[in-house]
């Protein structure tokens, strides 16, 4: 007799590995927004730096603090965009957890089932054993 939830294990299993699968791909997206934040925190340093040397005529200057606002503006951007991505991954960790202990649940159960099974199968040889043993005695007897 195999293990009756069987098709469940191997469900829980498919939906743990898509889970698992789902969580590197946003933490995969979250290193990228995050390096994308780097860079255009290094990039809107530069133009700041330059803005401190003095060395611009007034378009110019007018010119790089729209540059400092466009940055400022496109990294509240990513930082809300990191934010919900976090949140999301929050989430998925949340139900990948979850179905790897409903997993290992129904592991532990067909564990315990195929260990029964095991027993059961053991305490019938025995038993068989036992009859032909007292068959041989009893043989043994008359044949005295």
């Amino acid at each position: 007799m195999s293990f009756r939830l069987e098709k469940l294990l191997s469900l829980r299993q498919k939906e743990e590995e898509a889970l698992k699968n789902e969580l590197s791909r946003i933490r995969a997206e979250i290193r990228k927004l995050e390096e994308e934040i780097e860079q255009v925190s290094n990039s809107k340093k530069i133009t700041e730096e330059q803005l401190r040397s003095g060395v611009q005529t007034g378009a110019q200057v007018a010119f790089l603090i729209y540059l400092v606002q466009m940055y400022d503006e496109h990294l509240k951007k990513l930082k809300l965009k990191l934010s919900n991505i976090r949140k999301i991954e929050e989430e998925t960790l949340r139900a990948y957890l979850e179905k790897r202990t409903e997993r290992r649940s129904f592991e532990k159960l067909k564990e315990r089932y195929v260990r029964a099974q095991l027993l059961e199968a053991d305490r019938k040889e025995r038993k068989i054993i036992d009859e032909v043993a007292l068959q041989k005695y009893i043989k043994s007897l008359e044949g005295r």
